[in-house]
């Protein structure tokens, strides 16, 4: 009994620390993302295919990772949003839809030296919230009062991206791709009630410049 306590006590002290070998594996990998995190400043159009939705262009802050880049799969997830005005047949400005995307998804790319190339898609959900604007009763025609409803929506987005190294820590990109949503806005007024007229399925082209300043 006293030699295999003896030997339990040698197995303890010469066995690595699981809790300890945990910790330095969660800082190596916490350090390692740090290091290859970067700021991504864009400028994005976005066209409607429905013409009585219009969207512009707008500028955005995003986050990326920049690292050892080499070809085959990725698996990209991403944070969005974007708005844009709603219209009447008429042309008439009424109200202002905003969706807030998360998606995932599966792409390819290629490198190629300092160029990254490839494609990918997406899906996901969209939260959306339309906003009416003061004298939207005039709008349709109707009186008052007038009320709004929108349905959140699932997503697909496919895309193309080639992006550019200038330097170990900074880097340009473009993006295209089209956004296919299907949200159902109601407007809800006394007399009647207007609906599937406002379709946000949209082109978009983006233009951004990265920053990785603690890339190695």
């Amino acid at each position: 009994m006293r030699n295999l306590g003896l030997v339990a006590v040698l197995l303890i002290a010469v066995l690595p620390r699981p809790a300890q070998a945990q910790g330095d594996f969660i800082k190596q990998r916490l350090k390692s993302l740090v290091e290859r995190s970067g700021i991504y400043v864009s400028l994005t159009t976005r066209t409607a295919v429905d013409d009585e939705v219009r969207m512009g262009t707008s500028l955005g802050i995003g986050w990326g990772l920049a690292g050892k880049q080499r070809t085959g799969k990725k698996y990209p997830f991403s944070f969005s949003s974007y708005s844009g005005d709603l219209q009447t047949n008429a042309g008439s400005a009424f109200g202002r839809i905003k969706a807030r995307q998360i998606m995932s998804g599966i792409g390819y790319q290629w490198v190629r030296g300092k160029l990254v190339y490839g494609g990918q898609i997406g899906v996901g959900y969209s939260f959306n919230s339309v906003t009416l604007n003061p004298g939207v009763a005039m709008a349709f025609g109707v009186p008052e009062p007038v009320g709004v409803s929108v349905s959140n929506s699932f997503v697909v987005r496919p895309q193309a991206k080639v992006e550019y190294f200038v330097h170990r820590k900074m880097s340009l990109r473009t993006q295209f791709g089209y956004t296919y949503t299907d949200p159902q806005v109601v407007i809800r007024a006394v007399t009647q009630d207007f609906a599937d007229d406002w379709n946000p399925h949209h082109w978009q082209l983006s233009f951004a410049v990265g920053f990785f300043p603690l890339r190695k």
